[in-house]
């Protein structure tokens, strides 16, 4: 169900003008272009995009996804994208691309909320180069979708403590992500209710359930012989958050069905060819130059190099995810990130993990890859690319899950330096946790829950979602217990599951204090992985005076995410110095050597 399937085509990034793209590739004659929702739409539904364009590929149809101009790994700014003009340019290049390509006779789209609306207005202007359109949850009037987004933003805030805050120019901003005034005034203005499409162009509408203007939208292109509607299932689990995110696999099993009904494809037994002088392999500026790669095993991981124009300085740095955020990073922190770290003569490579955003997962995974130990092959793999190119001694940067891979990573593999996590969330897993309901509800305290149990608000939340009451209920009655488990870990000799625990990551921090291996701890104020340090050091964290490795750092008035800019400059700052460190004396072992001890711990 998550694209696992032999008949896996291969995928081929490439750079449309300034916008990077990733055609899976099939052998039939029917391209399909994506066009992705924009902003925190776009952030959740990453990963499964490449789930469907997997199935498309898989029943012949070559498919085409990018990032719009300012979004994901683009070249452009959020602010700089004033005019829908630019987003209706990118998606004329997109389909001049797939067009273009030997073997390719005809172009449909797929279109996610704005997305769906830019994919109208080329059907609309270019009536003859659609050859079918399929609208999920599509903007239908510009000033509901915007009041949504600000909704939404507000809900966010609410939930990571950082509430939405515009730049200068700026309408809106959800999740770190701004949108020009210029560009809401004209959205604000589209209206689709009244659209006028070719008569005969097939037409697939997934409306959500209690949207007005969705389903009378629904209603009146399902009145065409053309025209099929039903309801979009799984947005809202769709859209819980990049992390949490579940592909709403029904949903898909309708489009891929309207797809083999009404446009099947002739297959050539063949990949399609390339569209000659269409694309560029890379991204560039005067101060730096991206180029997207698939690498590793079946060659399934999507990353992005960002290397200095003028040369690099220093040790290369690898960016992991932060949980399931896709590789730009929430609020595009990544991708900012790396060009900053370029700008300054450093080297970086930035890519998504096995079954996170545009990567595939491994052919015989778990369903869940957060904190399991088959994640240890993907850092293995980016260091090797890494590696190859710039020698061993890396930087490894990491983000809540990302920040598990990246030490227990090190503990395994010596190519690694200098580790920087940060807002981690445990230092080695507890086998008896079950994942999923930690990722769901592991990034607050339980107190927290029990002050919102006592608040109006709350009551009316859980009330909303009576149905987790329970699962919430024994997650927090586990939690408790745990913690009880945990204050007398250091004095029960390994009696206990988790004093057994609480010995294996000192063993492991003292692999990485004898190697050395310089750790630093890099902490939001008030995030829960704080109480990490309080279980393993004490709560004045004194035994971490036994690592003089490790450093702790916190970043105050920031959340687990690091929306605001101020906080991501300070762990820019800490990146660009563990990177301009001294390499002469380091005395390492080849690359790929690994500690025999190490390599039983669980990683991530």
């Amino acid at each position: 169900m998550t694209g696992k399937g032999a008949r896996l085509g291969r995928l081929t990034p490439l750079v449309i003008e300034d916008c990077p793209g990733l055609l899976h590739e099939a052998d039939g004659d029917i391209g399909v272009v994506i066009c992705d929702g924009w902003g925190y739409e776009g952030l959740c539904a990453r990963r499964s995009w490449r789930i469907l364009a997997d199935q498309l590929a898989g029943a012949g149809y070559p498919v085409l996804r990018f990032d719009w101009p300012g979004m994901g790994d683009a070249l452009a700014d959020p602010g700089d994208v004033t005019a829908l003009a630019h987003l209706d340019r990118a998606l004329d290049r997109a389909c001049a691309v797939m067009a273009g390509r030997e073997g390719i006779r005809a172009v449909a789209l797929i279109g996610l909320g704005l997305g769906a609306a830019l994919a109208v207005r080329r059907a609309e202007a270019h009536p003859q180069e659609v050859a079918g359109l399929v609208l999920l949850a599509p903007l239908v009037k510009g000033k509901s979708f915007l009041r949504e987004v600000q909704a939404q933003a507000l809900m966010i805030g609410q939930v990571t403590g950082v509430p939405p805050e515009t730049g200068p120019g700026e309408a809106l901003s959800i999740a770190g992500l701004g949108m020009a005034q210029a560009l809401a005034d004209e959205i604000r203005a589209l209206d689709l209710s009244g659209l006028d499409l070719r008569e005969d162009m097939p037409r697939l509408i997934l409306a959500r359930a209690g949207k007005a203007a969705e389903a009378k939208l629904a209603d009146r292109l399902a009145g065409s012989p053309s025209g099929t509607a039903a309801i979009f299932a799984g947005y809202d689990d769709l859209m819980i958050d990049p992390t949490g995110s579940m592909p709403p696999f029904q949903d898909f099993q309708r489009v891929l069905a309207w797809f083999g009904e009404v446009l099947p494809p002739s297959r050539h037994g063949k990949p399609v060819g390339e569209a000659a002088g269409a694309t560029k392999s890379r991204l560039e500026t005067e101060t730096f130059h991206e180029t997207p790669c698939v690498f590793g095993p079946n060659a399934g991981l999507v990353g992005v190099w960002c290397e200095p124009s003028a040369g690099q300085h220093g040790r290369p740095v690898l960016l992991l995810n932060a949980g399931a955020t896709p590789r730009a990073g929430w609020a595009r922190g990544t991708a900012e990130m790396a060009r900053a770290l370029a700008g300054r003569g450093i080297a970086s490579l930035r890519f998504d993990g096995a079954d996170f955003g545009d990567s595939r997962p491994h052919p015989q995974g778990p369903a869940i890859m957060h904190y399991h130990a088959n994640q240890r092959a993907d850092l293995s793999a980016a260091l090797d690319l890494l590696c190859d190119r710039y020698g061993s001694g890396a930087v490894v940067v990491g983000g809540c899950g990302g920040a598990y891979l990246a030490l227990n990573g090190a503990v395994a593999d010596e190519r690694i330096a200098h580790v920087i996590a940060v807002n981690l969330q445990r230092f080695l897993w507890d086998p008896r946790d079950d994942v999923a309901e930690v990722l769901r509800y592991g990034h607050a305290a339980p107190s927290g829950y029990g002050r919102k149990l006592f608040s109006r608000d709350g009551w009316r939340a859980l009330w909303r979602r009576r149905a987790e009451v329970p699962a919430l209920a024994l997650y927090l009655t586990r939690t408790l217990y745990r913690r009880g488990e945990r204050r007398f870990a250091p004095y029960l000799f390994g009696l206990l599951p988790f004093s057994r625990l609480y010995r294996r990551v000192h063993r492991n921090l003292s692999v990485l204090r004898d190697r050395p291996v310089r750790v630093e701890l890099v902490y939001s104020e008030g995030d829960s992985g704080l109480e990490q340090l309080r279980t393993f050091f004490g709560k004045d964290s004194r035994r971490l005076g036994a690592y003089p490795n490790i450093e702790m750092v916190l970043i105050a008035d920031a959340d687990h995410n690091l929306t605001p800019r101020a906080a991501r400059a300070v762990l820019l700052e800490r990146i660009v110095a563990a990177a301009a460190l001294e390499t002469a004396g380091d005395d390492r072992r080849p690359a790929g050597a690994q500690d025999r001890d190490a390599a039983d711990q669980p990683a991530a």
